[in-house]
């Protein structure tokens, strides 16, 4: 398993490996393993910096981070946190699974992109749906993309503020986006209520 480690560490972040040198915050935890779930799954390794240089970690404090991180997500996708020696030094690994429903992370759905995790757009939390979903689950899709819509114009605004061509031309397209999302919204509670 050390050897393994060794080898992702010095890979480099990819669309299923995310390197932290530490995690403080819960929230940020949770929106991290909710986007691995609802992508392909993947790994997240703590106690590593970009260089990529093993720094170590906090077992207590990481182990108190992703518990709380954990009670975030609903639901809880399948995840597992080991504790691996590598090069003199402790690295925390949080192997997570793809989930076969939306998990959201207090309330928001997340996904992983390459490196990056983003909001998740509507096609992709559709393409989680079954295809007979109950009442809930419509009802618990229908609030998760009125959060998004809620994230999705929290993020219009900071571009907005930027004021440069770049943000004009990103304030359109989040502006098409918008029109989407409520035209689902619309087509989901009709078909189904």
């Amino acid at each position: 398993m050390q050897s393994e480690i060794i080898e992702l560490i010095f890979a480099g972040e990819s669309e299923s490996l995310e390197l932290k040198a530490s995690v403080r915050d819960p929230q940020m935890l949770a929106k991290l393993i909710g986007s691995f779930a609802n992508a392909e799954g993947g790994k997240i390794v703590i106690g590593v910096n970009e260089l990529p240089e093993v720094v170590g970690v906090d077992e207590a404090l990481t182990r108190r981070v992703y518990d709380a991180a954990r009670k975030r997500l609903t639901p809880e996708p399948r995840t597992k946190l080991s504790l691996i020696e590598t090069e003199g030094k402790r690295v925390a690994v949080i192997d997570v699974e793809r989930s076969s429903e939306i998990v959201l992370s207090e309330g928001s759905a997340f996904v992983r992109a390459g490196t990056m995790t983003q909001p998740m757009a509507w096609t992709q939390m559709r393409q989680h749906l079954p295809s007979q979903p109950s009442a809930s689950t419509v009802e618990s899709l229908i609030k998760a993309i009125e959060r998004q819509s809620k994230l999705i114009e929290e993020m219009h605004e900071q571009i907005r503020e930027s004021n440069t061509w770049q943000a004009r031309w990103k304030e359109r397209g989040i502006g098409f986006l918008l029109g989407v999302l409520a035209s689902v919204i619309a087509s989901v509670a009709y078909a189904h209520f």
